[in-house]
């Protein structure tokens, strides 16, 4: 039986890869199949903690309480993929992209590495002209390579073993939901009378921010938002959802692909999927999975027990480099 990860925010995926690592259900770095309305292909520069988990000895338990952690306190929505590949899961990216969102197919080579190999400070597309090949491979030891490809449906390869990850919000997507984000931060009295110079900041127009000063009942605060951009969504009624997770199943099926894990994230919190919208989807595609791969979901009690909280970045528009 092929296990289903459900997440609520899609960092998470990261943790689920782990608990596939340590049962053997991902013994080598294997392609990954993201099947989402955003790449996710931001690429992380540095770490508080390191990416790899050092005590071997410790045991699976204390492997997995690492990874816990790791992807609560280090990861966000669209940074997960990148270390994924550095630690030895994921060995070649296809992003499988919605046909509303209209991309164009692409294809580019990189390589990921680590200072001295403690994935801490992480650099990319290291060149042989920084250094001899030998003084390279000793600065970056751990260094990575891997293709990302950007492809639609009707394009991906055949035949392939795969982590096979699926966000929510390729069905039905808000993507402008940084029109409705926004936090208040308490500020002194002396930063609010001071807050002309902050407003007329030339840069101020360039950061896509917006601040609001208030004074209130002796209290001094700023709201800060996003700029606001025109809606862009992709609500489609309910039986186009259903004719769509068909589509993505039976080409699946068709092209062999046969998964080692399947992770899921509703992207409820963040907003990518609507609410309203992430029950129905995710009812109608875990039933499809467990009939086409003979497939079902992880008990509850074995998923980490959090929830990401704050304001997520924004997905990024391109791959690092």
């Amino acid at each position: 039986m092929i296990p289903i990860f459900v997440f609520n925010e899609h960092q998470e995926a990261f943790y689920g890869w782990q608990v596939a690592k340590s049962q053997g259900l991902i013994p080598h770095r294997i392609d990954l199949f993201h099947i989402d309305a955003h790449d996710d292909m931001d690429g992380p520069r540095r770490f508080k903690t390191p990416l790899y988990f050092q005590d071997q000895q410790a045991g699976k338990n204390a492997y997995l309480d690492y990874y816990k952690t790791f992807t609560k306190n280090e990861l966000h929505i669209s940074n997960f993929i990148v270390p994924a590949a550095l630690g030895g899961i994921v060995k070649n990216v296809y992003f499988i992209f919605p046909v509303w969102k209209k991309l164009k197919p692409s294809r580019k080579r990189m390589t990921v590495c680590s200072v001295f190999g403690e994935g801490k400070i992480l650099k990319y597309d290291v060149k042989v002209k920084d250094g001899p090949p030998d003084r390279i491979s000793k600065v970056f030891p751990d260094m990575t390579s891997l293709t990302f490809f950007r492809k639609n449906l009707e394009a991906i390869p055949r035949k392939r073993k795969v982590i096979l990850d699926i966000d929510l919000d390729y069905f039905a997507c808000r993507d402008s939901i940084m029109n409705h984000m926004a936090y208040e931060l308490e500020i002194s009295r002396g930063q609010y009378e001071d807050r002309d110079r902050i407003l007329n900041d030339p840069t101020l127009p360039f950061s896509r921010l917006r601040f609001e000063f208030f004074e209130q009942d002796d209290r001094h605060g700023v709201r800060i938002s996003f700029r606001k951009t025109p809606e862009v969504s992709h609500l489609p009624e309910k039986q186009e959802i259903q004719m769509e997770i068909r589509s993505l199943l039976e080409t699946l099926t068709v092209r062999e692909i046969r998964p080692a894990v399947i992770t899921i994230s509703r992207s409820c919190h963040s907003g990518y999927c609507p609410k309203e919208y992430s029950e129905f989807i995710e009812g109608e595609l875990v039933k499809g999975l467990g009939e086409a791969f003979r497939a079902s979901v992880v008990a509850p009690d074995s998923m980490p027990k959090y929830v990401t909280a704050g304001v997520q970045p924004p997905h990024p528009a391109s791959t690092p480099g």
